[in-house]
């Protein structure tokens, strides 16, 4: 009892560690250390008590790494989202406790342990990841061990191996090491482990193509008003970007301008002042402006019509150009699935979504000039198949308009931005974030920061941004990565239990008849 207490408090202090590895504070050599702690709670647990220690450490996880949701519809939603999402993570707990009883005792010492126990857990660890981020409805990508290392020495490792496959190697250095320290080995061994390590540390970001630069100027409004629950007259958030893209100088000679999304609190269609004002600023700097708005898609009746979270370029010249449409909305933010169903059950919470997003339909590439720009609106950011369908496009830039207003000055937005950092290492390309209140930065296709701006104040980022061409290997390959580390860790557990089986079987055969 005295072990399984000690346990739950190391699972518990494991999941403090690893949530303050994420920024706001950003110290990701704690990843490491809260990883390891989550690991060796795990260490000689039944199923039921690595569940109960899984879940205890999920909650001291879950619950601060996501505060910054209570923000918008309050504390119900932010406890159910941490409360899930710690519920799976028990559920991978209770895969590596038994991963680690099965093949410790299968085999107790040497080299076979040290690399394949950790290859196992580590396995498991990203299986765990994958299901939770693409299930329940779209899944809840935020917070996979990889986004911690946004500022580590071993970001550019994500150029390789993606997100996924970045969080595997972080779980099986830490694994590597407690096994050496658990296992008799020879010194061989130490040696493998030691390179394994060092290869890590050093390996350098798989470089892409330069094939030239644009100007872009990213805005950022400062407009509170973009929030949900925040009062504010209609076109005040319009109106707010406006004034900012004026600070612009006459000769700034820009090729695009990037505004955030929900720049557009007006309906560009419908709004002669909307379009007119758009024309003049795209004439007055002779470049199109990449823009938001909702787009509504009619239906038979009101009924049936369909919303969508949309960007698009407007030209002085054509006026709408080319649109994307957003293609993860979030679940009981931007939409409710199985509306009715919940409706029942908190018919206050559900009430408070008025209107529902659809998911975008059209391809992830905006069409700017000569530009092709791979887009993201916010949430989109944390989706790896968006990610590499808008560079296998022939994406050569990417943009990640996002809307941070309805979290205010949390640390929600500095975790977007590692997202944007990573894949801008990921996918070997530059991208460029505009918030409505921030934080807004843009990166170059090796993570260098190129500009930022500081959250809640007006202001523009004009940068020549690289253009890029080629596939990173985390691009080309990419979900087979974390499919095969993920069925390398299932396939370990599994042929672990039919060993035992086999072996058990053996032992009863040769006992002999009486």
């Amino acid at each position: 009892m005295r072990s399984f207490w000690l346990s739950l408090l190391g699972a518990v202090a494991g999941g403090l560690l690893l949530r303050a590895a994420f920024p706001g504070p950003a110290l990701w050599p704690l990843a490491f250390i809260g990883i390891g702690l989550v690991l060796c709670s795990l260490m000689h647990r039944s199923a039921g008590g690595a569940f109960l220690v899984g879940l205890a450490s999920g909650l001291a996880y879950y619950f601060p790494l996501i505060a910054w949701a209570s923000l918008f519809l309050g504390p119900v939603p932010w406890s159910a989202l941490s409360v899930l999402s710690s519920l799976f993570w028990a559920g991978g707990a209770v895969l590596i406790a038994i991963a680690y009883r099965r093949l410790t005792a299968r085999w107790e010492n040497g080299a076979r342990r040290v690399f394949l126990v950790p290859a196992a857990v580590a396995g498991l660890w990203t299986l765990r990841e994958a299901i939770y981020s693409a299930w329940p409805y779209g899944g809840f990508a935020w917070g996979r061990v990889a986004q911690s290392q946004s500022a580590s020495p071993f970001a550019e490792l994500v150029s390789w191996l993606g997100l996924s496959g970045m969080g595997f190697v972080m779980v099986f250095l830490v694994a590597l090491t407690l096994e050496l320290g658990r296992a008799r080995v020879r010194p061989q061994t130490w040696a493998t482990a030691a390179s394994a390590v060092l290869v890590v540390a050093v390996v350098p970001i798989y470089p892409t193509t330069e094939i030239g630069s644009a100007r872009i100027a990213a805005v950022q409004g400062d407009t509170p008003e973009a929030a949900y629950f925040v009062d504010g007259d209609p076109g005040d958030v319009f109106l707010g970007h406006v004034d900012a893209t004026l600070t612009i100088p006459d000769d700034a000679d820009v090729d695009v301008i990037l505004w955030p999304e929900g720049s557009i609190d007006l309906d560009p269609k419908t709004s002669t002042g909307v379009r007119r004002t758009l024309d003049q600023l795209s004439e007055q700097y002779g470049a199109p402006i990449v823009a938001n708005a909702v787009t509504v898609e009619e239906g038979a009746s009101a009924d049936d019509d369909r919303f969508f979270n949309s960007q698009f370029v407007w030209d002085a010249e054509s006026g709408w150009g080319d649109q994307y449409d957003k293609k993860h909305p979030i679940p009981f933010g931007e939409y409710v699935p199985d509306r009715e169903f919940w409706y029942s059950l908190a018919p206050d919470l559900i009430g408070l979504i008025g209107r529902g997003y659809s998911p975008g339909e059209r391809d992830s590439i905006l069409e700017v000039g000569d530009i092709r720009a791979g887009t993201y609106i916010c949430y989109d950011i944390v989706d790896d198949v968006l990610i590499r369908d808008a560079v296998l496009e022939g994406a050569t830039v990417l943009f990640a308009p996002s809307n941070n207003a309805d979290f205010g000055k949390t640390d929600e937005p500095a975790q977007q931005l590692a997202f944007a950092r990573l894949r801008s290492m990921e996918t070997g390309r530059s991208i460029v974030q505009a918030s409505t209140v921030g934080l807004s930065a843009i990166y170059s296709p090796e993570g260098e920061v190129l500009a930022e701006l500081p959250w809640y104040e007006p202001g523009v980022m004009i940068v020549d941004v690289p253009l890029a061409d080629g596939l990173t290997p985390a691009v080309l390959f990419g979900r087979g990565i974390e499919v095969t580390l993920a069925a390398l860790g299932l396939g370990l557990l599994v042929g672990a239990g039919s060993s035992k089986t086999q072996r058990t079987s053996t032992a009863t055969a040769r006992i002999p008849r009486r």
